[in-house]
C-alpha cells in the first residue's frame, strides 16, 4: 500500500510538473517575442527614415546599438537586397554582408519572421525576429534582432530543481504519513488476527481495546461482541451437557442398582414388583427427557412449517384434549376465548407445543380442587395466551430463571412428577422466533400466571 500511494504521489507530481513546466515556457516565450516584436517595430519606424534619406553604415550601426542595449540583444538592419546596413556588433558583425535568412526573407515580404534555434557560436538558444521596414507600403528593408533564451532556460531549470526536491521532499513526507496510518491501520487487526487465532485455539475470553470510532474500531467492537457471545454460548453449551448428563445419569444410575438388587437378591413378588415399578418411572423419566431434547433441536424445524390458522379454534381443540385430564385430577377447568381472535401464520405443531407445555406444568403443580384456566385475547396489534392456576406457585428468587434450559424450582419435585426443566426454555424460545415474548407472575403457595404474546399481521385477516 506504500508503494502504490508513493507511485501515484509520483505520478501525480510528474504530470503536474511537466504541465506547470511547459505552461511557463510558453508564457515565457510569449513574452519575449511580444517584447521583442514591439521594440522591433518600434526600432523598423524610427529607422525607416534613415534609410530612406541613405544614411550611412556608421549611423545605423550607432542606432542599431542604441537599441540593442535597451533590450539587451543583437540588432541588425538589412536592405531590401538582404545587405547588412548597420550591426549593433561592431567587431567581427556582419556590416556589408549579405544576411539571407527565412526570417528576413519574410520580412522583406511584409510579414514578420520568427525562429528559436541553437546557436553554436554562443552555445545557446536564441530567439530570433525580423520586423519590416515599411511605411504606405514602401519597403525599405528589415530589422533583424537576435535575443538570448539564458535567463528563460535559467528560470524553467530553478523551477525544475524546485519540483524535483519538492517531489522528494512530498514523497518522504508521505511515505512516513503513508508508514504512520498502515501501523494505524494494521495494528489492530493484527491483534484482531491474534485474538481469533486464540479464539481457534479454544482461548475464548479474547477482548480487543476499542480506540477509535472509524470502520476498524467498530469490526473490534464488533469482535469483542461475537468473543463475549461465544463465551457465552460455549458456557451454555458446557452447562446443558453437565445438565443433560446429569439428568441422564441419575435415572439410569437408580435403573442399575434396582436390575442388581433383582439378580443378586432374592425377593418376594411384592418387592420384586416394587423394584420393577421404581425401573419403570425412571424410564419414563429418560423418555421425557429424550422426547424434550428431541423438541429442543426440532424446535427449529417444526417453527418454519407455517400455516395461516384461526387461533380460536385451535385453543378450542387444544381445551377439549386437556379437559379430561383434569377431570381424573379433580381439578377445575376455565377457558375465555373470544369469537374475534385473528388468524396466525404460525407453525400449529410448535404452538401447541408451547400450550401443552404450560397447560402441563399449572396440571401437575395444582392439588386436587384447584382449578386452571386458559384465556386468550386481542389487543393493540397482538394476541395475548394466558394459562392460570391455583398451585404451589413459584418462590420470588426463582421467577427471573425459570426459562433457562433445566432449571427446576424443587428438583425433588419435579424428578417425583417428571419434569426435565426444558418445557420453559421450549416455550420461550418458540414464542421469541415468532416475534412474541413469554412472562410469568406467581405468588408462591397462591398460583401462577403465565402469559405470551404473538404479533397480528393485517394483512392475513379475513
Amino acid at each position: 500500500m506504500t508503494i502504490t500511494y508513493l507511485l501515484v504521489i509520483v505520478a501525480v507530481m510528474l504530470v503536474t510538473g511537466l504541465i506547470l513546466l511547459n505552461m511557463l515556457e510558453q508564457y515565457y516565450l510569449n513574452s519575449e517575442e511580444e517584447n521583442l516584436e514591439r521594440t522591433g517595430k518600434l526600432a523598423a519606424q524610427f529607422i525607416f527614415t534613415y534609410l530612406r534619406d541613405g544614411a550611412d553604415s556608421v549611423l545605423l550601426s550607432s542606432v542599431a546599438e542604441n537599441f540593442s542595449r535597451q533590450i539587451d540583444a543583437r540588432v541588425i538592419i538589412v536592405d531590401p537586397q538582404y545587405t547588412v546596413l548597420g550591426d549593433s556588433l561592431r567587431v567581427g558583425g556582419y556590416l556589408g554582408n549579405r544576411l539571407e535568412r527565412p526570417e528576413v526573407t519574410e520580412a522583406l515580404e511584409g510579414k514578420v519572421g520568427r525562429n528559436i534555434q541553437y546557436s553554436t557560436l554562443s552555445s545557446q538558444w536564441v530567439l530570433q525576429m525580423a520586423i519590416p521596414v515599411e511605411r504606405d507600403g514602401l519597403q525599405k528593408g528589415a530589422v533583424f534582432l537576435s535575443a538570448s533564451l539564458e535567463h528563460v532556460h535559467e528560470t524553467l531549470a530553478a523551477v525544475r530543481s524546485f519540483l524535483f526536491f519538492s517531489t522528494i521532499a512530498a514523497m518522504l513526507l508521505a511515505g512516513m504519513l503513508v508508514v504512520i496510518f498502515a501501523r494505524h491501520l494494521t495494528g489492530p487487526i493484527k491483534e484482531l488476527t491474534i485474538a481469533a487465532q486464540q479464539m481457534a485455539e479454544g482461548n475464548l475470553d479474547q477482548k480487543i481495546a476499542v480506540s477509535s470510532r472509524d470502520e476498524i474500531g467498530r469490526l473490534a467492537k464488533q469482535f469483542n461482541i461475537m468473543a463475549a457471545r461465544v463465551k457465552d454460548m460455549n458456557l451454555r453449551l458446557t452447562r446443558f451437557v453437565a445438565d443433560v448428563s446429569h439428568d441422564l445419569r441419575t435415572p439410569l444410575a437408580s435403573i442399575h442398582v434396582c436390575l442388581e438388587s433383582l439378580q443378586n437378591y432374592e425377593m418376594s413378588p411384592e418387592e420384586q414388583k416394587e423394584f420393577l415399578q421404581d425401573i419403570n418411572q425412571e424410564t419414563q423419566r429418560l423418555i421425557y427427557l429424550v422426547e424434550d431434547l428431541l423438541d429442543l433441536t426440532r424446535r427449529q424445524e417444526v417453527a418454519d412449517k407455517r400455516e395461516i390458522i384461526p387461533l380460536g379454534q385451535l385453543l378450542e381443540e387444544i381445551a377439549s384434549a386437556t379437559r379430561p385430564r383434569l377431570e381424573r385430577k379433580e381439578q377445575q377447568f376455565f377457558t375465555h376465548f373470544p369469537g374475534d381472535l385473528p388468524f396466525l401464520n404460525i407453525s400449529p405443531e410448535a404452538l401447541k407445543r408451547v400450550l401443552l407445555n404450560l397447560l402441563d406444568n399449572s396440571i401437575k403443580f395444582t392439588p386436587p380442587g384447584g382449578w386452571v384456566k386458559l384465556s386468550a385475547e386481542a389487543d393493540n396489534g397482538e394476541v395475548v395466551v394466558t394459562v392460570e392456576d391455583t398451585g404451589c406457585g413459584i418462590p420470588e428468587e426463582s421467577l427471573a430463571l425459570i426459562f433457562e434450559r433445566f432449571y427446576r424450582v424443587d428438583r425433588a419435585r419435579s424428578n417425583y412428577l417428571g419434569g426435565t426443566g426444558l418445557g420453559l426454555a421450549i416455550c420461550q424460545e418458540i414464542v421469541e422466533y415468532y416475534g412474541g415474548k413469554i412472562s410469568v407472575k406467581s405468588q408462591e403457595g397462591k398460583g401462577s400466571s403465565f402469559s405470551f404474546t404473538l404479533p397480528i399481521d393485517p394483512a392475513i385477516q379475513p
